[in-house]
This record gives C-alpha cells, structure tokens and sequence, in this order.
C-alpha cells in the first residue's frame, strides 16, 4: 500500500487543476494522471492502487504489557558507514538497533488531545492509540503535549469536526480536509494529526489492517516531530525546504519501526511493501528527483533512511532537522549534521542502492 497524505503538502484531489499532461502523482490510496479537459489541465478520478492482504488476522490484536524495542540488540551487522555494497537486511539492522538505542525505554504519553469519531471500534482505538502514546512518550520533551490528533471514520465527519475545532489541512477550498472524499486520509500539520480509515469502515470493506496502515499513526506522528525539530517545512525555493524523500522516507521508516516495537506486524513486511516490491522503482531515478509531486518518494525515502541512520546513529539523523532550522539551510544543516555535503550523499546514495533491493523482490 502506497502511504498517503503528504505533512506540509495538500492531497491531491480528483478535478483539481495540475501543471503538466501527464505527470502522476500518488495520493489518497491512488495513482493520478494529470489529464486535458475542455482547455484546463486538471487531475482525473485516479486508479486504485492494490492493497496486498496481511497474511493471519485481518484486525490488529493490541500487544499487552510494556512495548519493547526490535529484536535487533543481538543481531550482528557487517555495515560500515556510506558503504556501498552491503548486505541489506546488515544496512536496516543496523539502523533499527541505533534507533532502539537512541530511544531506550519509552514510557508512552497520552499527552495529546484526541477528538474521536465514535464509530471507531475499541479495539482499533486501542492499538492506534498506543502507537500515538509510543511516540508522544518517546518525543515528549519535542511534542510538549500540543499535538491534536482527529481519528474518524469518514470524511463527513473529518470535515465538521476540525472546522468545529477551528482547524484545517490540506485545500482550503475542498469540502474535505487532505482528502479526495473517498479513500482513506492520513496528514499532519504543526501541530495537528488526521487520520480517516474510510477504507477500512465503509461496508463490505475488502481492505485490511496491512502493515502500511498499522503504520500510518506513527507515520504521521513523526511528521509532528520533524515540524517542532525544523519548524514548518516549506517550498522548495525556500533554503530550509526540506526535500519529500526526507520528510516521508523518515516517517515511513518511523511509522514501520514502531509497528515491529509494539508487534503489530514486522519491519520487513512493511519494507517489501513500500520498497522491494514498490514497481515505482523499477525505473532507476536519482534520490535528488523524488522532491516533487509525480514521484512517490516515500519507499525510496525509506531506504535513503535506514542508509542515513545507519551511516550517522538516530540522533545525528534528527540534527538535520534541528541544524536545518538553526543554520537556516537545509544544505547547511544536512552538511553539519552528516559531515558530508548533500551533493556527496546523493552520490553515495546511488552507488549503494543496488545493496537496498529497491524496486527489487
């Protein structure tokens, strides 16, 4: 599954307009194509995109007693750092245990306020829930207890209760926030977090708790966190713009990690969703082209983290956004923080990423 909603970007919407004939953009659960109508380029009603089924239970069972980390402390990893052979399973490893380490034990946080949709089942309430406690607990002294998390079931509901709450993501002019109306909508602004599993509720629903969604609350959570580290991400004429492969790829290494954390699923079963088996990557494009609308950067983004995290240990990687915002230059920043030059990592980047198995069963 194709994680949706963009954390600084409106979603795009089926009829709005776009740039270019024939650009794609992945959104909402769909691919869409930028097509011509009447004189207008507009993007069309999009293509579903496949939702593989989780191989036992169809609901997420919550785990019991206290979270722990991925079975990673004893495993023994061969990788060096800015290696470009490797073995992969040794690159995300590595990058699981430093991060484990970085966070050490968590004591999760309820620290957030949490509007609810009521048809929301206890269960799924349950382990959504703890992975949003997971994560304000593990960045309490970062999130501060400000993030506002909506958590529905339809859009209709989505759209009255953050205009109630005088709040809004995505198009101003859409009747519906970060959403098309129709699939699921996961996004997060500064402080906010929304998360429409429609999919999932609307009758005879087909789709599954797959590792993807397992991982969409954390996902977007971890957005909350790159916002108070760097400050609002912005556009890319900006010199603090943080590139789209870095702002997703990350969250949707973070989103993965913490579902392997609190058992919900493993680590490699989101991984060969979104990198291995991702045909997006069967056409080898450079890292540095995956900061636009057209290209899904966020399975490429994840292994681009796992090599960072690898490569730096977690704390150094969260400095990107912390010396982003302090210098007030994402090179500045990435240079500082990494001890190489974004130009380098690009360049070391593309000579490891036949070790990363991207686009590659």
């Amino acid at each position: 599954m194709a994680l949706v909603a963009s954390n600084s970007y409106a979603a795009v919407k089926a009829g709005s307009s776009c740039s270019k004939a024939g650009i794609k953009s992945v959104s909402a659960g769909k691919t869409y194509t930028c097509v011509k109508s009447g004189k207008k380029l507009v993007w069309d009603k999009g293509v579903l995109i496949p939702v593989a089924k989780p191989a036992s239970n169809d609901s997420v069972a919550p785990s019991t007693g206290v979270p722990q980390s991925p079975k990673t402390e004893q495993a023994k990893s061969s990788f060096t750092s800015w290696a470009s052979k490797f073995a992969t399973d040794d690159m995300t490893q590595s990058a699981l245990k430093k991060t484990a380490e970085y966070l050490g034990k968590v004591e999760p946080s309820s620290a957030y306020k949490l509007s609810l949709d009521p048809a929301i089942t206890s269960s799924d309430r349950a382990w959504i829930t703890q992975s949003l406690d997971y994560v304000n607990g593990a960045f309490k002294d970062v999130l501060n207890g400000q993030v506002k998390v909506f958590l529905g079931t339809n859009h209709e509901w989505s759209a009255s209760s953050l205009r109630a709450a005088g709040e809004w993501i995505g198009d101003p002019q859409s009747p519906y926030p970060c959403s098309n109306g129709v699939n699921d909508a996961y996004c997060a602004g500064s402080n906010l977090v929304l998360l429409i599993y429609s999919d999932i509720y609307k009758p005879n629903s087909t789709y599954r708790w797959d590792a993807g969604r397992q991982s969409t609350p954390a996902h977007e959570m971890f957005h909350n966190v790159q916002f108070a580290l760097g400050g609002r991400n912005v556009g890319p004429d900006d010199p603090t713009h943080i590139p789209r492969w870095l702002m997703e790829g990350s969250a949707n290494y973070f989103g993965f990690y913490i579902v392997e954390t609190l058992k919900f699923n493993t680590y490699q079963t989101g991984r060969l969703q979104q990198v291995n088996s991702n045909q997006a990557y069967k056409n080898v494009i450079p890292l540095s082209e995956y900061d636009n609308f057209t290209n899904d950067p966020y399975g490429i983004g994840q292994a681009a983290t796992e090599y960072l995290i690898a490569s730096i240990g977690f704390d150094n990687f969260l400095n990107i956004w912390r010396f982003t915002k302090s210098e007030g230059s994402f090179a500045k920043g990435f240079n500082k923080a990494t001890g190489i030059e974004i130009s380098d990592f690009y360049s070391k980047f593309e000579a490891a990423r036949g070790s990363m198995k991207i686009g590659s069963n």
